[in-house]
This record gives structure tokens, sequence and C-alpha cells, in this order.
């Protein structure tokens, strides 16, 4: 049966190169295109437009909005000028954000988020219907805020998360939750777990609920190659110390603290020489297509109705990835 698919960008690639690959993907068959947002590198909501002008089916998701940096009102103004250019295309994901990134902004602790997340959300749906706002935010105020302009449609909002009391928010009032990249199986069946008792207690139809997530993802022929590369894509993502939950799910030893310290001091390719190669299947889709066909499977299985996957590498390791888009999308 052929699934919902993704097709997610770090912004760590030109645009020019990053536009070419959506619209593959979107040919292969991807319904949706994701952008993530780390600070420092392409920015996500002007590089979806760029998708926008380049594609023609597929929804892009700018990922994730930080309600401590965003301010709502510029937020809403720019999505749905988006959504004015590709009506029915445009999605939003909202998430606390990292928190390494928050501290280099001058955010050392990100307040309330269940609360911030909530009205920031409230905010958004609200100027969209073309509401005239007032709202007394925890980071944020809105004082008789109104759009001179509304989206032709509605813009779904996902929450994205590791957290469960954030997750149980994305359960009660969002369109869907992403699933953030590098878990593993027991992550993400833990947080499904979350976010399904969220839908439960605001008595939610699961069905009407998107659930998405973040696949780290690289194929190659004989599979060390797609290894080596999730080994620098997880060493990144263990720079964060919120991942030490997550690392302890499976039985793999690794030193968190010393990829915090290389990762911090720019050091990615050390860092990643600390995470042993049989740990990158657990955390990741690596290995061969056979193997890369499997893995992600185990992710469907998991919980994760629409995987979000990358297309990178060679030439050859790229064709792959489009492959298997192909084959579980049936495009």
């Amino acid at each position: 049966m052929a699934v919902r698919l993704g097709m997610r960008f770090d912004g760590f690639d030109p645009v020019g190169e990053t536009i070419e690959v959506a619209a593959q993907a979107e040919a292969a068959g991807a319904s949706t295109i994701w952008m993530a947002e780390h600070l420092g590198y392409r920015e996500a909501a002007v590089s979806c437009t760029a998708f926008l002008q380049k594609t023609s089916r597929a929804m892009v998701c700018p990922t994730a909005v930080m309600p401590y940096l965003w301010h709502p009102m510029p937020t809403a103004m720019q999505f749905a000028t988006m959504a004015e250019l590709a009506p029915g295309r445009v999605g939003i994901c909202v998430s606390v954000g990292n928190l390494l990134n928050l501290r280099e902004s001058g955010i050392e602790k990100p307040e309330k988020p269940v609360r911030v997340i909530r009205e920031y959300v409230e905010a958004l749906r609200a100027l969209w219907a073309g509401e005239t706002v007032d709202q007394e935010g925890l980071v944020w105020q809105l004082r008789g805020a109104r759009l001179a302009f509304t989206p032709p449609e509605e813009i779904p909002i996902f929450i994205a998360s590791t957290g469960p009391q954030v997750l149980g928010l994305a359960g009660r009032i969002a369109d869907g939750v992403l699933y953030s990249g590098g878990l593993s199986l027991a992550s993400i069946k833990k947080g499904a777990a979350f976010a399904e008792a969220g839908l439960a207690k605001a008595g939610r139809d699961p069905s009407t609920f998107r659930k998405a997530g973040f696949v780290y993802f690289a194929c190659s022929e004989d599979g060390k190659t797609a290894i080596e590369s999730n080994r620098r894509k997880i060493a990144f993502l263990f720079r964060n110390s919120a991942q030490a939950e997550n690392i302890a799910s499976v039985d793999v030893q690794i030193d968190h603290e010393a990829i915090i310290d290389l990762v911090k001091q720019r050091k990615l390719e050390e860092a990643a020489q600390l995470i042993p190669p049989d740990a990158v299947p657990q955390f990741t889709v690596a290995g061969t297509p056979k193997q890369c066909r499997d893995q992600l499977q185990a992710y469907i299985d998991a919980g994760v109705d629409e995987p979000v996957i990358e297309v990178s590498g060679s030439a050859e390791e790229r064709r792959f990835a489009l492959d298997v888009i192909r084959e579980f999308t049936g495009g």
C-alpha cells in the first residue's frame, strides 16, 4: 500500500541545489517538502517559497518556527503570503527549538514552553482567520493586530517535540506532530503514546491527525558510505544535551559529553568518529537499498505515518533514495 512520504532539507547545501532536488523528489512521489531551520544556515521560509515556484503539487513546511525568536504577527504575514502564492500547499511546524541555538540567540532557558506554543498557535489561527487579536503572551504581545488579507486555504500547523507535555499539546490542538530526526524506534513509540494521549484527552479523531517524522536517510550500494554519512548527522544532532534520553534508549555505548564538547569546538569530523557504526541504524535509516527499505518500514510500523527523508550524497546515492520514494509512494 502506498504511503505518504516527505522530503527534507537541513539548509546545509546551496539553495539552487536543493531546489533541483526538491523538484526531483516531487516527481518521484514525495507529497511534502520540509526545510529545517538551523540558525546560521539557509533560511527555511525563503527556501520553501522557492520550492513552491519550482513544484506543482507538494506541500512545503518550514521547520521549525521558534516562538521565542519569531513574533507571531510577521510570521502570520509571511505564511499567509506563501499560501496566497500556492493555496493549499503551505504548512508550518512550530517547536521550542534547539536549546543550543536559543542560547546562542540570548535565550538561556525557554520559559513555559507548553503555554508559549499554545499561545503562538492560537495567535496564528486567529490572525489567519482575519480576526483582530489582543493577546498578552508570555514572550510577545498582540494589541489589536490584524491581517489585511487572509490565506485562501487553511494552513495546517504541526508541532515538533520530544518532550511529553508538548507532544501531548500537539495531540490536543495541532493538525499534526513532527517527530525529530535521529530518534530511535523506542523513542518514536514513546513520543507517539504522548501525542495519542493528547488526542484522546481532547476527544479528537486520530484519523485526522498527521504523524510525520524526520528520518535521517542515506543509501549506497555497499552501505558503508551511507553509514559514514549518517555518523556525521548523528554527531551534529547529539550536540544537544537534551538527546541524553534518546541515546539511553538503545544498547550502545556513546560518549555524549565528548561529542557535545567537540561539536562546540566545530570539530564535527572528530565528533562523528565517536558514533559507533553499529549505532547508526539504531537512530537513522542507512545502508544498502534493501536495508534502507526494511529500516524505513520499521519507522512506519513504529508510528511514523509520514516519513520525511533526505535525498543527498552522490548522484548514485540520490538515485537510490528517489527509487525508495517511488517504491513507497507508488510514484
